[in-house]
């Protein structure tokens, strides 16, 4: 088991990062449209949307798919717990969650780039590691 270097964790970050963006603001579309609201709503209901369905939809793919997302499935990331174990589900939660706020993402990589370190923050936060499956 090898941790998954930085490169390959921010790619996995954007590639949620667009999904999750896209269909949110798709979402809203029909806000702008039907209900005829403001631009700025338009923007903070997508953001919304987005918020919601990475969080629960990356909830859901950690747990039944034992611990990829999409943007990690993609890239041959998987989270697993610090003893090399399966995630739990509380750790998914806590993974998702984090994951879902823009915030703790950015938190996320500037501690990879300031301390060069294997787990970032939300890897510390979840108790659990990104490994590459692909070596």
């Amino acid at each position: 088991m090898e941790t998954a270097v930085l490169a390959k964790r921010i790619w996995a970050y954007i590639i949620n990062l667009v999904l999750y963006l896209g269909i949110g603001f798709a979402a809203g579309v029909p806000f702008l449209i039907l209900l005829d609201v403001q631009v700025i709503f338009y923007i903070l209901i997508s953001f919304g949307v987005a918020i919601i369905l990475s969080f629960f939809f990356d909830l859901f793919l950690l747990v039944v798919s034992k611990g990829y997302t999409i943007g990690t499935a993609i890239l041959g990331i998987k989270y697993v717990s610090s003893d090399g174990k399966r995630i739990n589900r509380r750790q998914a939660m806590v993974r998702s969650a984090s994951e879902s706020m823009l915030i703790f993402v950015i938190i996320d990589l500037m501690y990879f780039i300031k301390n060069n370190t294997e787990r970032g923050v939300i890897d510390r936060l979840s108790n659990s590691f990104a490994i590459d499956t692909r070596l």
